[in-house]
């Protein structure tokens, strides 16, 4: 799993652009803080409009330079705030309305995007540079070197979630002719750049300087860190430290015309965790082969299958090898640029030829120091993809449209190209208006890439001060649930009034409830996935508000209720489809045939303007309806869906006259305090994490039960714990449990803190019975239910709500539960990677082989297997060929050489066994999507 940054510069950035467009908008903004918030929507509108220019250099460097710019600018933002804080008012106040509340997300999107990436920016562009660069604003290219070199660090800096033991940026520049890079160095820096030219094999701080045919001068700066822990960021702050401290980068980019920038984040799938296995990597290879082999670099997102072979074809055929501590797969690519050409052939057609031989899944990007002013691309296979985004400085590139969306409105995908592939050629010299083309690499003709509006704004993805995205978007949780009840309803004193207008069509489906002569009598809940568990709460939840009706409810997997009701005419059910993005196949297919029967549709969906969302005739949003998930494991998503599917079942009671006042303001209230009970479920997260870290890694075999509304939380909770932590889990009724697996000894969660009091003691018995079985039972009950504490290994205590929501607060403690559970697994893993890392110093550099230090690292290792440590995660075959390796290492004579060691063996096995237990916590293995639409984000 890794990430690719770029961004290649073109001739534009040099030209000062008015910004008296500006002038405009600030006014308005004031004038609309000072009258009607309607009046919002005018600036707002530019502000979309002239985004490029928002965004654009030349604005930079006139807040950089001009103090009354500047000034405008906290301005414009101060405005925007007013006006952000005046509709989240009205909003609250209700009733809510699509107008009012996209009014409201697009105040927050540009404030964020005033304040944090114009304003804020400037800070962070400064603080990349040395202080003297930094406050003389005449520097105008060393500025564009610290603004583009910024800008894909942050891209970078996002794209870490795919992965982060290792990161490289290469730093081209490229110099007019008669510029001399030397000089005006000092006596030392001269001494310096003598060192750093001769650093081989793209090592950290390389620098290379090439004259071209045409009296320019290219000037390359290599950056790289590698990690063996770390956390998000760690990386961007280092690379942004070397940058900010190398002198020679900015005395030699004096002048400089052009910039050409790729880099890469990553998880190391193939090679030992060092600086040389970080991409960029470069072509030199060892043996008697043309020179300027190094001057080529590529970053690879996949791997190349057919690695071994093209060595063997490519380059030990020339008489030629890759040098032993460089173990990373990418690096076949640059040699093969430069070993593998066809005769004659142009840099595109190598390029091309590169990817031809490669098999795999493949995203690459190559910089050529004989092309400065272009990059090439390529994609091919499943898996891998490119965003490719236009701005009116240059070409800026992304493997995930996040990546872009704090630069760019919209972009180029490059993500379906097939098994053949393709590949797109970026120049300086592009027209302002050009669109990138895709060339197959099997020859077909070139076709347009198309552009794809990106959805999300950068404060979507902001991970603030938490480790991992989805800890944050639990901690997001409650405010989900209160953004989903926002302008829906009014108190008056207890009583609750439904505001139909606050809900999509809302006086329509109200209208429909009524309608005598075809009245509802089916209620059906459907979705995927997680969607799928929170349709079977959204079923409970109608079934308890309808509980005095004769209205059968039901909930199904949506790619199941066809089968079953295929055929059927449905002018009497209300179809309740729930989805996160509103772009599941399964379910808007299912959609489509109950709505073509008959049915009225009201969807429970995320994504405001989505496909199901156009698709149904009723609906109601989650949070304000346009919101992100980053990590892969949705979580808070399922609060709202369930809050919304709550706050549908109340008011349909309501209007069919199945719910009393009484039990209306009851379930209010429970709902209502539904944030807070989430909130202080987090607050003992602390208890939670000691339960995880001390059963987690122990148990190999996992299974989670729960009864009645407990299911539902049984089931969601396997969902997350089989996403988090690898393992394939039974979710089971509580007393069916003894009747099918106790064999397996499992770590059991069990879900009982929705229980009505003649159940309590069942299950008290049940969870005995899995104790008594040599079994792990956890149990999940309120705070006030003390009759488990003797019968499980553990008890996980949260508050009542009521209004049949407790299941919520069960799911929250297992998510909370499965996150932990995850990190707690990938730390088993330490003492692996602590070995891997001694055992790569020494492959690295042969002079260093000891075999006592490298026996006393695996040992170090094999004791924490031996401590019942890893039994969860790691497979015995693993663990056996380690220890196999070892005796075999302790038996060989004393003067045992590197080259005897058969270090590749304990290589392999070492990175089996770091596989088999890391979790990347916001990954997940063998699912490519990172982004889903989700909910709440920070303010500006």
């Amino acid at each position: 799993m890794c990430g690719i940054a770029s961004f290649l510069s073109n001739n534009r950035w040099r030209d000062e652009i008015s910004s008296d467009w500006l002038d405009g908008v600030a006014d308005a903004v004031e004038a609309a803080a000072n009258g009607e918030l309607e009046q919002a929507q005018q600036p707002l509108e530019t502000l979309a409009s002239r985004f490029q220019d928002l965004m654009s250099f030349a604005l930079h460097m006139e807040l950089v330079s001009k103090a009354e710019r500047l000034a405008l600018m906290e301005k414009l933002r101060d405005g925007m705030r007013t006006l952000r804080d005046r509709a989240a008012r009205k909003l609250a106040a209700g009733p809510r309305t699509d107008e009012l509340e996209a009014l409201l997300e697009k105040l927050e999107d540009y404030l964020w995007q005033v304040n944090e990436e114009v304003l804020a920016n400037l800070g962070r562009v400064r603080a990349i540079m040395p202080e003297p660069i930094a406050q003389d604003a005449s520097l105008r290219d060393r500025h564009y070197l610290a603004w583009g070199t910024e800008q894909v660090l942050e891209s970078i800096d996002k794209l870490e979630v795919r992965g982060r033991d290792s990161a490289g940026i290469a730093v081209t520049v490229l110099l007019p002719a008669g510029r001399d890079p030397e000089a005006g160095l000092t006596d030392d820096e001269l001494k310096e750049l003598s060192e750093r030219i001769n650093i081989c094999n793209a090592d950290t701080r390389q620098v290379i300087v090439r004259p071209l045919e045409d009296g320019r001068t290219v000037c390359r700066f290599l950056y790289k860190v590698a990690q063996l822990v770390g956390q998000l960021g760690d990386n961007g702050a280092a690379l942004r430290e070397f940058i900010r401290t190398d002198s020679l980068l900015w005395k030699m980019s004096e002048g400089m015309t052009g910039l050409n920038i790729i880099a890469h984040t990553r998880w190391a799938s193939n090679g030992i965790i060092s600086v040389p296995n970080c991409h960029p990597v470069d072509g030199l290879v060892e043996g008697d082969v043309s020179t300027g082999l190094e001057k080529t670099m590529f970053v690879l997102n996949g791997d190349v299958d057919n690695y071994r072979a093209l060595v063997e074809q490519s380059v030990a055929a020339k008489g030629a090898a890759i040098p032993q501590h460089i173990s990373t797969d990418a690096k076949i690519l640059p040699v093969l640029f430069h070993l593998d050409a066809p005769e004659g052939a142009d840099a595109e057609s190598r390029f091309r030829n590169v990817l031809t031989r490669s098999e795999g899944s493949l995203a690459v990007v190559m910089q050529d120091m004989n092309l400065p002013e272009c990059q090439f691309l390529a994609q091919k296979g499943s898996g891998q993809s490119f965003y490719v985004g236009s701005t009116l400085d240059g070409w800026i590139v992304a493997s995930e449209a996040y990546g872009l969306a704090a630069r760019c409105r919209s972009s180029y995908p490059m993500t379906a190209s097939g098994s053949a592939g393709a590949s797109v050629t970026l120049r300086t010299d592009d027209p302002a208006d050009s669109v990138p083309q895709a060339r197959p690499l099997d020859d077909q003709p070139a076709i347009d890439l198309q552009p794809e509006v990106i959805q999300i704004f950068s404060r979507d993805i902001f991970r603030g001060e938490f480790s991992h995205y989805i800890e944050k978007e639990v901690h997001e949780a409650s405010d989900s649930v209160r953004n989903t009840l926002v302008g829906k309803y009014l108190r008056e004193e207890r009583a609750v009034r439904f505001l139909p207008e606050g809900f999509g069509n809302g006086p329509a489906l109200a209208k429909r409830l009524q309608d005598r002569e075809r009245p509802i009598k089916r209620i059906v809940a459907v979705g995927q996935g997680t969607a799928a568990v929170a349709a079977m709460g959204v079923a409970q939840l109608m079934r308890r508000a309808l509980g005095k009706s004769d209205i059968k409810v039901e909930s199904y997997v949506g790619s199941e209720l066809i089968g079953f009701m295929a055929g059927e005419r449905m002018d009497d059910m209300l179809l309740i489809p729930v989805s996160q993005s509103g772009t599941t196949t399964d379910t808007n297919r299912v959609v489509d045939i109950c709505r073509e029967a008959g049915a009225w549709v009201n969807a429970i969906v995320n994504r405001r303007n989505s496909p199901l969302v156009r698709k149904s005739d009723s609906h109601i949003y989650t949070s304000n309806g346009r919101d992100v998930e980053m990590a892969v494991a949705s979580t808070k998503a399922f609060y709202s869906q369930i809050a919304a599917g709550k706050l549908l079942a109340m008011w349909i009671g309501d209007q069919l006259g199945t719910m009393s006042s009484d039990m209306l303001a009851d379930d209010m209230d429970a709902l209502e305090s539904l944030p807070d009970k989430i909130d202080a479920v987090l607050a003992n997260k602390d208890i939670i994490t000691s339960v995880a870290e001390q059963y987690a890694p122990r148990y190999r075999y996992w299974a989670v039960v729960g009864n009645g509304p407990n299911r539902i939380a049984a089931e969601e909770v396997r969902i997350k714990l089989s996403e988090l932590c690898y393992k394939s889990i039974p979710c089971d009724v509580t007393e069916d449990k003894k009747h099918i697996d106790l064999s397996t000894e499992p770590l059991t969660m069990v879900m009982a803190n929705d229980l009505p009091e003649m159940v309590v003691s069942d299950t008290v018995k049940e969870t005995t019975i899995f104790k008594a079985h040599n079994g792990r039972p956890l149990v999940i009950c309120t705070e006030d239910e003390d009759r488990f504490d003797n019968a499980a290994e553990q008890t996980l205590k949260t508050p009542r709500v009521g209004g049949g929501l407790d299941f919520v607060l069960a799911t929250v403690v297992g998510h909370w539960w499965g996150i932990a559970a995850a990190k707690a697994i990938d730390e088993q893993a330490t003492p692996f990677r602590e070995a891997r890392m001694v055992l790569g110093d020494m492959i690295e550099n042969p002079e260093t082989w000891d075999r006592d230090r490298l026996l006393t690292s695996l040992n170090t290792a094999l004791d924490r297997t031996a401590s019942g440590m890893t039994d969860s995660a790691l497979p015995a075959r693993v663990a056996a060929s380690l220890a196999n390796y070892m005796l075999w290492l302790a038996t060989q004579p004393g003067g045992v050489s590197v080259e005897e060691a058969r270090l590749d063996t304990i290589l392999n096995a070492l990175n089996k066994a770091i596989e088999e237990m890391t979790r990347p916590i916001d990954t997940i293995r063998h699912q490519a999507k990172t982004v889903t639409v989700g909910i709440s984000r920070p303010n500006g």
